[in-house]
């Protein structure tokens, strides 16, 4: 939210102050209380503010139309039919060598075999990093710049050769030993499982989605089962609590070992080394590392005779995944996580653990029954603590997910995830055949129970017009009550409440939204709930639009509208106050356009500065898409009022990543 980066001797500066604060009134527990919640706070931008120095520098900040790329690669992704491949430059055509001190990605034609650790030489487009298409959008170059990567783009066909005497063994031997693994068990899968299964096996056991079908990939997000598809804590949990019981049980059957040693302890160890080979093989993607690390705090406990579930160690996770990678917390990923661990330990370590106690003294039944109403006691919490945040990010929330998660967790902690477990051991001796075939009916019920769901529209509410303010002050006052968990405690964020109703209340969504490419643009008519687009939208763009604004991908026919003519002309009422828009990539005559329009938009030419005095109330032009980026535009609502004019530039700030007009932020 801060428009540039702040300097860190500044920073570093207010974190003392506020520690020597926090000492010198330590005695007066609520000012102690408020030193120290400041300086947790500043502490929090002094680490970001070191990860933003340690970022790439020197990014290139124009396309390379045609250049010839030399390198590593050092990370591979199948991708919707393509693979994907991150690739440490050792030469870039038109760029100075020592300017390369960054990452490029790179996509690939799928049926090309690559390996980490390759050294390869290819003919590609590069684009530098693109900044939001308009206020409001995901911003997708925030979290390549974190991860080193300035710059993306695409191969020529199969413009590229392999420099197999140059192959980089030595740095990159571990990777290589990693990468071939997983490229190994891909194969047995492809080879011993037929069927949409073989998808959903690879993603769930090398993290590999590029061969979901989109239909299934559709069926698992709109039934709320898209996070099986992401390695995270789920899968996490279950192979390594797997690994726990087995090793446990197994040495507690042997009285000389169990009467004798620390079984529990030797069991922990066993589940922390089969997650670090679960990370490794499923690519060690953001979330799977954050779930590594929780449960490694987790592990760490039982080993040190530490609870091991507690809020305490929620937090504890929290603070390494931050000090690690802090952008995460601006990710849905990392606030969906913990939003709905934090939710639970703090059910199940209060009231939910009185409920727990009782199982010992019931039958066998009663057990059975009681596990299934914590079942949906937990898909209920998980459900309403996530549901804000999904709606802010994808803008439909899966109210049917509860019953579909009903059935999916079972059939993932009991069937599939063990079978998970078996296939990894066997895999090496070559009998992963059978384990393959046991876990395909497991599988196969995932799929069915999301395409179930799916079929049934009503259960999938778009929501649209979250107000970001006003969901960051929901999650701040559920965090709140989480921590505390005390009826006296509600009341300090009581005002926080109101504050974020009031925000959401006085929430208007821009109707016209203008993309910084010059191509694309968008106008929604909120009378007759129609959006207006350019013939050139595409469909990636075109789904995030959508959601913006409520309209479901199936009533895209009904409600969505291509203007084939430039200048396309339209009139929008906002209100019952009418609008007259002109949108085109030049206009011919536009002193006609000025005195016949109330807003004007010129993609690619500049407009006379007499523009408004003729008569036009708003004029976008070349120049202000050029210098400020993609432009979002709220009508006015009643006579009088002027339309308010949002850009990329004053929404995202001047940040390196923020590449607009040729220039990226400093």
């Amino acid at each position: 939210m801060l428009p540039a980066r702040i300097g860190l001797g500044q920073i570093a500066l207010a974190v003392i102050l506020l520690c020597c604060g926090f000492w010198m009134s330590r005695r007066l527990a609520t000012l102690a209380f408020a030193f120290q919640l400041f300086a947790s706070l500043v502490f929090g931008a002094l680490t970001s503010a070191i990860h933003t120095e340690l970022g790439p520098d020197n990014i290139p900040t124009k396309t390379l139309y045609t250049t010839e790329v030399t390198g590593t690669i050092i990370a591979l992704e199948p991708r919707n039919g393509r693979i994907r491949a991150t690739v440490q430059p050792s030469e870039i055509v038109g760029i100075a060598q020592d300017q390369l001190d960054w990452n490029v990605r790179l996509s690939f034609l799928g049926d090309i075999a690559l390996s980490i650790g390759d050294q390869i030489r290819a003919n590609a487009r590069l684009f530098p990093l693109r900044a939001p298409a308009v206020p409001g959008d995901p911003d997708f170059s925030r979290n390549l710049y974190f991860s080193n990567i300035a710059a993306s783009g695409f191969v020529f066909g199969r413009q590229f050769e392999v420099l197999e005497n140059q192959k980089d063994i030595n740095n990159n031997a571990l990777l290589v030993g990693i990468e071939r693994a997983r490229q190994y068990i891909s194969a047995v899968i492809s080879d011993e499982m037929t069927g949409p299964e073989t998808g959903i096996a690879k993603a769930l056991i090398i993290g590999e989605r590029g061969e979901v079908a989109p239909d299934i990939a559709d069926n698992l997000r709109k039934s709320g089962l898209a996070h099986l598809l992401a390695i995270s804590g789920l899968h996490m949990g279950l192979l390594c609590g797997t690994v726990f019981f087995l090793i446990r049980f197994g040495l507690a059957a042997i009285p000389s070992i169990a009467l004798r040693y620390p079984i529990k302890k030797w069991a922990a160890m066993a589940a922390m080394l089969a997650g670090l080979v679960y990370l490794g093989l499923s690519g060690a993607t953001i979330p799977t590392q954050r779930a590594f690390v929780m449960l490694l705090v987790v592990w760490l406990a039982l080993l040190l005779d530490r609870r091991a579930i507690s809020l305490r160690l929620v937090g504890v996770a929290a603070l390494i995944v931050l000090i690690l990678r802090p952008d995460a917390a601006l990710g849905a990923s990392f606030q969906l996580s913990f939003a709905a661990v934090g939710a639970l330990v703090a059910f199940y370590d209060g009231p939910g653990r009185r409920w727990l106690d009782r199982q010992g003294m019931l039958s066998w039944y009663e057990r059975a029954g009681l596990y299934l109403a914590g079942l949906l006691l937990t898909s209920l919490i998980v459900t309403a603590v996530t549901a804000p945040i999904i709606g802010y990010h994808f803008g439909r929330i899966s109210m049917l997910g509860v019953l579909a998660n009903l059935v999916a967790i079972p059939v993932m902690a009991f069937w599939v995830m063990p079978w998970i477990v078996v296939t990894l051991a066997l895999v090496p001796i070559g009998l992963s055949g059978l384990s393959l075939a046991a876990m395909k009916p497991g599988l196969t019920v995932l799929l069915e129970t999301a395409e179930l769901v799916a079929a049934q529209d009503w259960g999938l509410w778009y929501v649209s017009g979250l107000d970001m303010l006003a969901v960051a002050l929901g999650l701040f006052a559920l965090a709140w009550i989480v921590i505390w968990r005390d009826k006296v405690m509600i009341v300090p964020v009581l005002p926080l409440i109101v504050a974020a109703i009031i925000f959401q209340a006085l929430h208007k969504e821009p109707e016209i939204l203008i993309s910084g490419d010059r191509e694309s643009w968008a106008i929604y008519d909120p009378d007759s709930g129609i959006l207006h687009t350019s013939s050139r939208l595409n469909d990636f763009q075109k789904g995030i639009w959508m959601s913006r604004f409520g309209i479901r991908p199936e009533h895209e026919q009904s409600r969505v509208q291509a203007c084939q003519n430039d200048p396309c002309s339209l009139g929008v009422s906002a209100n019952t106050l009418p609008s007259q828009i002109i949108v085109a990539s030049r206009i011919a005559n536009p002193f006609y356009a000025c005195r016949n329009a109330d807003i004007i938009v010129s993609l690619k030419t500049d407009l006379p500065t007499t523009c408004q005095a003729s008569g036009a109330r708003t004029v976008i032009d070349d120049d202000v898409l050029w210098w400020q980026g993609g432009v979002a535009i709220k009508l006015p609502s009643e006579a009088g009022e002027k339309p308010e004019i949002n850009t990329v530039r004053l929404e995202t700030g001047n940040w390196p990543w923020i590449i607009i007009g040729g220039r990226a932020g400093r």
